[in-house]
C-alpha cells in the first residue's frame, strides 16, 4: 500500500484505493502502526490528505488513522503537533473542508484531546494553530449530537486549562455561547455538563466581561441546574460551584437569583456530602463567599442555614489545603461583616485560632495570608 503512495501520487484513484487499504490495515493495532511509521507512513498519510482535501472519504480514513497514532505514545503525540508534520493541522483542515461529515467532525475533537494534555506548550501549539475554532465549528455542525459536545467541550476544558492564550480565542469565537448552548440542550448527560463547567469556570476565572455574558446567556440557572441534577459528580460539584462564585461576585442580581434558586442550600450540601473532598469545599467556600459578599440579608440566610459551623468544620478538616483555609476565611470573613451575632458565632466556634494556624502552615499563600488576615481584623472590630 505504501508502495502504491509512493508510485502513482499523481493517478487520483489508485491513490485513494491504496490509502483506503493502508489505513484499514493499520487499524489492525499499534504493531502495524509501528511499521508504517518507520516506512514515512505519517509523512505520506499527511501528503495523501492533502492532494485528496475534497475527497470525504480519504479525509475521514485519515483523521481515524492519525487519531489511532495519537493514542500509541507521548513521542507519536509529539510527532503529530510537530512543525515539520503537523498532524493536527491535516485534521483541522479536514474538519473545515468536511463540515457535514459527523465522524470527521468528532476526530477533530478526539484529537485534539488526546494531543491538549501533554502540555501547556502542546496547548498553545494546539491553539495557534486553529484547533479552538476547529472544536468550535464542530459543536455548531452537529448541535444535537452529545457524543461530539461531550467530547469538544472536554477538548476546550483542556485547551483552556491555564493556557490565557486559548482562553481568550475561545472567547473570541464565540465559544461562552456556544458551550453554554451545549449544555443547555444536553441538560441530562452527565459528560457534557462536567466538561462544560470546566470551560466556563476557566474562562471567567480572570475576565470581568465574560461573567456577564454567561449571565445573560442563562448561564447562572444552567450551572445551577447542573449541581442540582448531578449531586454525586465531584467535577459537577467543584466546577458548578466555582462558576457560581464567580458569577455572583459583585453581583447583587445574580446573588438574589442563587438564594432564590436555592443556591445555599446546594452549596452547604456539597459541604455535608463531600467534606473529604477538598477542591469541592474550597469552591463551597468560595460561592458561599461570594453569595455574602456585602449582603446583609444573605448573611443571615447563611447564619440561620447553619454554614458557618460547616465552614469551621471545613478548617478543622483540611488544615492542609490552602485552598479550603483560604476560601474558608473570605467566607467566614464576608458572614462576620457588620453583624455582632456572626462575628459572636464565628469567634466562638474557634475561627481565630484556625485563623492562626493557617498562616503560620501556609505562609507562602499570600492569598490565604490576606484573606485570614481581613478575618481576624473582622473579628476584631
Amino acid at each position: 500500500a505504501l508502495d502504491a503512495l509512493l508510485r502513482h501520487p499523481a493517478s487520483i484513484q489508485v491513490l485513494a484505493r491504496a490509502f483506503e487499504v493502508f489505513c484499514l490495515l493499520c487499524l489492525d493495532g499499534p504493531e502495524p502502526r509501528a511499521r508504517a511509521i518507520e516506512h514515512r507512513g505519517l509523512e505520506l498519510t499527511l501528503a495523501t490528505m492533502r492532494f485528496l482535501i475534497d475527497d470525504a472519504e480519504s479525509q475521514e480514513r485519515g483523521c481515524v488513522f492519525l487519531d489511532a497514532l495519537a493514542g500509541d505514545s507521548l513521542q507519536l503525540r509529539a510527532r503529530l503537533l510537530a512543525q515539520a508534520t503537523n498532524g493536527l493541522q491535516s485534521v483541522l483542515h479536514a474538519g473545515a473542508r468536511q463540515v457535514q461529515r459527523k465522524q470527521v467532525q468528532f476526530l477533530v475533537c478526539a484529537l485534539v484531546l488526546k494531543l491538549a494534555p501533554d502540555s501547556g506548550e502542546s496547548r498553545q501549539r494546539a491553539g495557534s494553530i486553529g484547533a479552538c475554532e476547529g472544536v468550535l465549528a464542530a459543536m455548531r455542525a452537529f448541535p444535537k449530537k452529545t457524543d461530539i459536545e461531550a467530547c469538544a467541550c472536554n477538548a476546550l476544558l483542556q485547551l483552556s486549562n491555564r493556557c490565557a492564550e486559548n482562553v481568550n480565542r475561545i472567547a473570541a469565537a464565540g465559544g461562552v455561547k456556544t458551550v453554554c448552548l451545549a449544555m443547555f440542550k444536553g441538560e441530562k448527560c452527565l459528560e457534557v455538563q462536567e466538561a462544560g463547567l470546566g470551560v466556563l469556570r476557566f474562562l471567567m476565572a480572570d475576565s470581568e466581561e465574560i461573567p456577564e455574558e454567561v449571565t445573560d446567556l442563562g448561564g447562572l440557572q444552567i450551572v445551577v441546574g447542573a449541581l442540582e441534577t448531578f449531586p454525586d459528580s465531584l467535577l459537577v460539584q467543584e466546577h458548578g460551584l466555582s462558576c457560581m462564585s464567580h458569577l455572583c461576585w459583585h453581583n447583587p442580581e445574580n446573588q438574589e437569583t442563587v438564594v432564590l434558586k436555592e443556591g445555599v442550600e446546594l452549596a452547604l450540601a456539597a459541604l455535608r456530602a463531600h467534606g473529604e473532598r477538598p477542591k469541592v469545599v474550597a469552591f463551597a467556600c468560595a460561592a458561599l463567599q461570594s453569595i455574602a459578599n456585602e449582603h446583609k440579608k444573605h448573611r443571615e440566610v447563611l447564619e440561620k442555614c447553619g454554614a458557618i459551623e460547616l465552614i469551621l468544620e471545613a478548617m478543622k478538616s483540611h488544615p492542609e489545603a490552602a485552598n479550603v483555609q483560604a476560601y474558608a476565611c473570605a467566607a467566614l470573613q464576608s458572614i462576620a461583616c457588620s453583624s455582632f451575632a456572626n462575628r459572636r458565632t464565628i469567634m466562638q466556634g474557634g475561627a481565630e485560632d484556625l485563623a492562626i494556624s493557617a498562616m503560620e502552615l501556609h505562609q507562602r499563600s499570600w492569598k490565604l495570608q490576606e484573606f485570614a488576615q481581613m478575618l481576624l481584623d473582622t473579628l476584631e472590630t
